[in-house]
Order: structure tokens, then sequence, then C-alpha cells
């Protein structure tokens, strides 16, 4: 909780000299949709963040790699498909299977046996329960009301989940893990706020908005892809048979559930 708290609240001071101006002109309809700006910001932030860092105390990298990028596609998917209209075809199945496949083939390494061999876990259920939050979290991102911007609707969300994690962290740093201040630390919640937060929900909402919930979830299954190329430039290790089949997997399951249809016009016979 500690650490989302430092998250949100590095977030909210980034983004408030972009944002406040509209907030400020934008406030009425805030306040005739506080119901809502406080669910989003409590289940998309304050109770997400706090999941995944409480399943990394409990469960394998592998596994909340695999949950991480697979249960929220699905949970938009279906969702998508209730509550927003956003239409549920063999693109979409099919897209999100090759994904799921390409994310078990890279975190298994492609050997069966450590299919066989997977256990689940406390951190497991933590990590389809924030699967399930930033799923619900991306479908209500279409329901955000007319007259919003998007700059300042995070600033909202920003501001509301450090909030009601405000409580809950002090009692952390106090009772439970007193927090070590140093450089370290400065570096790593700057990293997080300004880009994992500030920048990139700012982009992930764009994308929402032109993409939908359901193909723009899809994305994240590239996450364990991109850690493997990062790892590669980086960290100086090698790429792998895994890393390349289960790439290819993964981007032809995105290039079909993005692949726009198109319609084929209809042709009038004169009678």
């Amino acid at each position: 909780m500690s650490i989302a708290l430092f998250r949100w609240t590095i977030a909210t001071i980034t983004m408030f000299p972009f944002a406040f101006s509209n907030l400020k002109a934008e406030w009425p309809i805030f306040k005739e949709n506080k119901l809502y700006f406080f669910l989003m910001g409590l289940i998309g932030f304050a109770v997400y963040n706090t999941l995944i860092y409480s399943a990394g105390h409990y469960a394998t990298a592998i596994n909340m790699a695999l949950f991480g990028s697979t249960v929220n596609p699905i949970v938009a998917a279906l969702l998508g498909a209730w509550l927003v209209n956003e239409k549920l075809h063999w693109k979409n199945i099919s897209g999100i299977l090759l994904c799921i496949i390409g994310t078990l083939y890279l975190l298994t390494k492609g050997d069966i046996n450590n299919i066989l061999s997977f256990q689940f876990g406390t951190g497991d259920l933590w990590m389809i329960a924030a699967g399930v939050c930033f799923g619900s979290y991306n479908v209500f991102v279409k329901k955000k009301p007319q007259g919003i911007s998007n700059n300042s609707f995070l600033l909202c969300l920003f501001m509301i989940g450090a909030t009601l994690l405000l409580p809950g962290a002090l009692y952390e740093m106090k009772y439970v893990q007193p927090v070590v201040y140093n450089t370290h630390l400065l570096w790593v919640v700057l990293y997080i706020g300004i880009g994992n937060s500030t920048i990139s929900y700012l982009i992930w909402s764009n994308a929402i908005q032109k993409i939908g919930a359901g193909k723009a979830s899809l994305f994240l299954t590239l996450g364990p892809i991109l850690s493997s190329f990062e790892a590669v430039l980086f960290l100086n290790e090698r790429f792998n048979q895994a890393q390349i089949v289960s790439g290819i997997i993964i981007i032809t399951g995105i290039v079909i559930n993005t692949w726009p249809t198109t319609n084929k016009p209809i042709i009038h016979q004169n009678s």
C-alpha cells in the first residue's frame, strides 16, 4: 500500500499542472458523477495496485506474468461485450486464445512438463482478482461522462486512488514494514509515478477510447515478450526458441483481433 500511495501521489503531482484548468472547468460534471469516479479510483487504482503488490509476496514471477497477462483481456472482452456493446466474434476469441497460448509457451519455455508441474497458490488468487479489477476498469473507461477530458479524468482518479490508500499506507509504514528512504527508492517511485502511471495511463486511456477495452487489453500479453527483449538489450541475455515462437503466436493473435472488418458493399439489383 505504501508503494501504491507513492505511485499515485507522484502521478497526481506530475499531472496537476497539465490538467488542473480542465478539472476546474469540468468540475460540475465530476460532481454529478461522483459515485462513478469514486468506484473507478477505488477499483482501478487503490485496490488493483494493492492486489498486485501483495501478490508479489506470495506468487512466483512466472505466475504473476501469466495471470497478469491473460485474466485482464478475458474479463475486458466479456464485460465489453456485455456492458458497452463491444462485439465479441471469432476474431476476438481466436486472438485471445492465441495470446494465451503464446504467453503459456513463453513462460513454460515450450516444455509441457512445466505446465504439468504448475502450482496454484494464494498469490495467484490476488493476481486473478487484480486482473478482474483492471479488466473492469478498462471497460468502464468507455463509460466516461461526456465533457470530461482525458487529463482531468486521470488527475481526478489519481487523487482518489492516493487518498483512499493514505490511511492503510500510514498504518503499514508504522506497524507492518517501515519505509527505508534512500536514492534508490526515489528513482523507483519517480519511474513508476511518471512513466508507469502518468504517461502510460494517458496513452492507455486514449487507446481504449479508440479501439475499445477488449482489443486494448489484449496488448498486455506483449508484456512478457517485451520483458524478454529488454533482458536481451540491458542484461545481455540471449534470445531462445521459446521467445521467438511465443512472440510470433502473440503478435499473430493481436493482428487477428485488431484487423479491421471490411463490410462488403450491398449491391442493389433493379427489378
